[in-house]
C-alpha cells in the first residue's frame, strides 16, 4: 500500500496543478510545468526506473501501472513544455503568419512524436502495424484533401516570402483589395471597402499578384481628370486647380501634387492632378476634397461664364451675407475696397489692430499663429468667398492671427462702419457673425474654449462682449428684430 501512495499522491497533483496554472500567464504556467517533470523524474528514479521503463525494471514493482502512468503524463508534460518553448523562439504573435505556421505545425509533430514514444516504449504496445495501416490512410487522406493540403503547403510559402501582415492594405489581383484582419493555414480574409470580409484561399493567394499599399508607406498615390468647357487660357486654369490641391487638407503636399495639361479641343479642356494620400482610407476624402475645391474656385473665377462675377455676387456667395436682401448687398458692394497680394504679402500681422472684415476673392491665404516660444502653427489655409478679421473687427482686439498671400489673388475689405449700419437692421447678420467668430475661437483655442464661450453664459462670455462693443458705437444696446 505503501509502495502505491507515493506515485498515486504525484499523479493526482499533477493533474490538479495542471488544471490550476492552464490559464494562467504563460512564464507561469512553463514553471510549474518544469516542476513537475523535475518532481515526477525524481519519483521514477527514486523507484529505479525512467521515463522510458523497461518491462524488467517494471516486473520489480508492485505499482507498475501507476509508475506507467507517471512516465505517460511525464511525456505529454514534456510535450507541452516543448511545443510553448518552439512557439516562443518563433515568435508568436498574430502579425507573424509564418510563426503561427511553423509553430502548429511543429506542436503537431511533436505530439505525435510523443504519442508514439509512449505507445511503444512506455506502453509496450506494437506499433508496426499501426504506421504501416496509417500510411495507406495517410494516402487516402491526401488524396481526399488535395485541395486542403494545397491550401495549407501555399500557406506556408505565402508566410517565409511574407508579402503582407495583418493590418496591411492590399490587392490581390481579380479578387479582392482591402485591408488583411486574419492569415489563417488555409486561408486569408480581407476586409473590403465596403466593408464585406472576403476569404481567399492560400493557394490562390500564393498564385496571384500581390500589391501591399502599406509597404514601404502607407501613403497612396491618386489621379483624376478634370474637364472644362471653358476658353480661358490654360495658363489660369492650371493654376487654379494647383490652388485647389493647396486647399485640400487630405491631399499631401510632399510628394507636391502635380498638375498638366491632358487633352485640349476645340471646346473643352481637360486637365490632369496627380496627388498623394496619407492612407488608402483618405483617398476618397482627398479627392472629393480636390473636386470641390476645383469647382469652387471655377466658380469664383467665371471659369464657366466667361468672366469673374460682378461684388454683390461675390457677397451673395459668401456665407456671412447670403442672408441680406438684394438692396442691402448693393449697399454694401459700393463700400468695397480691392486690395491686390503677391505670394508673400502681408494681409494682418498677429497683434496689429485691425478694423476691417476681409473677403477672399481669388487666391489662397495661410493662416498662421505665432507662440511665444517662437514656433510657427499654420492653422490652415482660405480661399475665395472664405472671410476673414471677424474676432478683431468685433472686438477691438489685435489679431490673434497672421494671414500672408500663398499665391496671387486679392482680397475685398469691408470697413466695420459699414457693418455697423447692417447689424442694426439684420438680427440674422449678427448671429452669422457671432457663429463665425466661435467658430475661430474653436480653430485658436480648442474645443473647451468654445464651449466657455456660448453667448447666453450667465457669467458674461466673449461674444455677448462683442455685442456690447460693437453696438455701443451707436449708443445702443440690443440688436432690434430684422422684422
Amino acid at each position: 500500500m505503501n509502495t502505491i501512495f507515493l506515485p498515486a499522491t504525484i499523479l493526482a497533483l499533477t493533474l490538479v496543478s495542471v488544471l490550476i496554472v492552464r490559464s494562467r500567464p504563460l512564464v507561469l504556467k512553463l514553471s510549474c510545468e518544469l516542476l513537475l517533470l523535475i518532481v515526477i523524474l525524481a519519483c521514477l528514479v527514486a523507484r529505479g526506473t525512467s521515463p522510458l521503463p523497461s518491462g524488467t525494471e517494471l516486473a520489480r514493482h508492485a505499482d507498475a501501472a501507476w509508475l506507467r502512468a507517471l512516465a505517460v503524463v511525464w511525456w505529454l508534460i514534456g510535450a507541452r513544455v516543448v511545443a510553448a518553448v518552439v512557439a516562443i523562439v518563433l515568435g508568436h504573435d498574430a502579425r507573424s503568419r509564418p510563426a503561427r505556421l511553423f509553430s502548429d505545425l511543429l506542436a503537431g509533430a511533436i505530439y505525435l512524436a510523443t504519442v508514439l514514444i509512449i505507445l511503444n516504449s512506455v506502453l509496450d504496445l506494437p506499433v508496426n502495424g499501426l504506421l504501416a495501416t496509417s500510411g495507406v490512410i495517410a494516402i487516402v487522406l491526401g488524396l481526399a484533401l488535395q485541395n486542403t493540403l494545397a491550401d495549407v503547403f501555399s500557406g506556408i510559402a505565402v508566410g517565409v516570402d511574407r508579402p503582407f501582415r495583418v493590418g496591411d492594405r492590399v490587392t490581390i489581383k481579380d479578387h479582392a483589395e482591402g485591408m488583411i484582419v486574419e492569415a489563417t493555414w488555409r486561408s486569408v480574409r480581407i476586409q473590403t471597402e465596403q466593408d464585406d470580409i472576403a476569404t481567399i484561399p492560400n493557394s490562390v493567394v500564393a498564385r496571384g499578384q500581390i500589391i501591399n499599399h502599406s509597404f514601404p508607406t502607407e501613403r497612396r498615390a491618386a489621379s483624376i481628370e478634370v474637364p472644362t468647357r471653358s476658353s480661358a487660357r490654360s495658363e489660369l486654369l492650371l493654376e487654379l486647380v494647383r490652388q485647389a490641391t493647396l486647399l485640400s487638407p487630405s491631399v499631401l503636399e510632399q510628394p507636391a501634387p502635380s498638375v498638366s495639361l491632358k487633352r485640349v479641343g476645340l471646346s473643352t479642356t481637360t486637365l490632369g492632378v496627380h496627388y498623394y494620400a496619407a492612407t488608402t482610407s483618405e483617398m476618397g476624402k482627398a479627392k472629393g476634397q480636390l473636386l470641390r475645391q476645383v469647382r469652387r474656385l471655377f466658380r469664383h473665377a467665371g471659369i464657366e461664364n466667361g468672366s469673374p462675377p460682378p461684388l454683390s455676387e461675390v457677397l451673395r456667395q459668401t456665407t456671412l451675407f447670403d442672408s441680406l436682401p438684394s438692396e442691402q448687398i448693393e449697399a454694401l458692394s459700393r463700400c468695397l475696397a480691392n486690395r491686390a497680394l503677391a505670394p508673400g504679402d502681408v494681409l494682418f500681422d498677429q497683434g496689429s489692430a485691425g478694423a476691417s472684415l476681409y473677403i477672399v476673392r481669388s487666391g489662397v491665404l495661410n493662416v498662421e499663429r505665432r507662440h511665444e516660444a517662437g514656433a510657427i502653427e499654420r492653422l490652415g489655409r482660405v480661399g475665395p468667398g472664405e472671410y476673414l478679421g471677424a474676432i478683431s473687427m468685433m472686438t477691438g482686439e489685435p489679431h490673434p492671427v497672421t494671414v500672408t498671400a500663398e499665391t496671387f489673388g486679392s482680397v475685398l475689405e469691408i470697413p466695420r462702419g459699414s457693418l455697423e449700419t447692417l447689424l442694426k437692421k439684420n438680427e440674422v447678420l449678427s448671429a452669422a457673425l457671432e457663429q463665425a467668430i466661435r467658430q475661430g475661437m474653436i480653430i485658436l483655442d480648442g474645443a473647451d474654449a468654445a464651449r466657455t464661450c456660448d453667448p447666453i453664459d450667465r457669467s458674461g462670455t466673449v461674444l455677448a462682449r462683442i455685442r456690447d462693443y460693437l453696438l455701443s458705437s451707436s449708443g445702443r444696446h440690443g440688436v432690434p428684430n430684422a422684422r
